[in-house]
This record gives structure tokens, sequence and C-alpha cells, in this order.
């Protein structure tokens, strides 16, 4: 499941770098990019260099995290857990498709007060994950967590039905 998941996202980040490189008016974005591209908005870089970053950053999450980067990812995880714990989301993999509205205003992202309140729930956890990265220098390596990778207890409880 984990391979499959990350070779979608791969090839849609491929297929979504490519149309961003085009002549053509950008299309909507869709929900596997929102985080990306609310990252592009306050980082003025593309978030994947946090992925498969320390403990928590990436596919699912366990541990103590290995330092204030790898924290932002374990309370962005936390934070989309709680949007399903709280029924505004439905299970996995909703969270993950579930695409929103916002606007970026002079590199501060904003959620559209128009979203469900599912996807009001992801654009702030989304920011708010981007705002906890901006304190921190761009990484210049991927920081590898010692312990085994754990999935998030949404995708946890999706396959135990």
């Amino acid at each position: 499941m984990h391979c499959w998941l990350i070779l979608l996202c791969s090839s849609l980040s491929l297929i979504r770098i490519h149309q961003t490189q085009s002549v053509l008016p950008k299309p909507q974005i869709q929900a596997l990019w929102n985080l990306g591209e609310v990252g592009e908005c306050v980082l003025h870089y593309l978030p994947l260099v946090y992925n498969d970053y320390g403990c928590w950053c990436g596919i699912g999450g366990a541990h103590k995290p290995i330092d204030g980067i790898d924290n932002c990812c374990m309370q962005h995880d936390k934070c989309y857990d709680a949007a399903v714990d709280s029924k505004a989301c439905f299970d996995v993999p909703w969270e993950y498709v579930d695409n929103y509205k916002w606007k970026c205003v002079n590199s501060t992202a904003f959620c559209d007060n128009r979203n469900s309140i599912c996807q009001s729930a992801l654009c702030h956890c989304d920011i708010a994950v981007v705002k906890c990265w901006s304190q921190y220098p761009k990484p210049q390596e991927r920081k590898k967590c010692t312990y085994k990778r754990m999935i998030s207890n949404s995708i946890h409880r999706h396959f135990q039905h």
C-alpha cells in the first residue's frame, strides 16, 4: 500500500510540475498539490525537501521527532488526524483528495471562507505546517529517523475496517 501511494503521489507531482511549466493557464489546483502550492507561496520553494525527513515528514510517523522540522510534520499529521477524529473529514484517503480553496497574498497563504468544514480544516493544517517550517532554514539533506516509520492513525483505522 505504501509503495502504491508513494508511486501515485510521485506521478502526480511530476504531472503537476510539467503542467506548471507550460504556457497554458494554470489548471485548478488539486488536493494532493495544495500543500505544495501553499509551501511555494510562503517558503518560495517546493516542500518536497521535507518528504521522508525524520520520523514524521512524509507517509506515516512515530516516535519522538528528531528536530523542530520533524516536530512540524508531527503536528501536521496530528492536525489531519484531528480533522478525521472530529468527523470534519471522512477517513483516509479523503484528507488527501479533498481539494480546498486558498489564496496567496504577499507570500502569505489564506484559506477561503467558502471551503467546507473538512476543506477548511485541511487548509489550516497545511498553512500551519508551512508556517512552522518557515521558522527553520531549508534543509540541505534529509535527516533520517532511526526507528521504523508507522502509518498515521487515520490510515491505520482505514485498513482495520
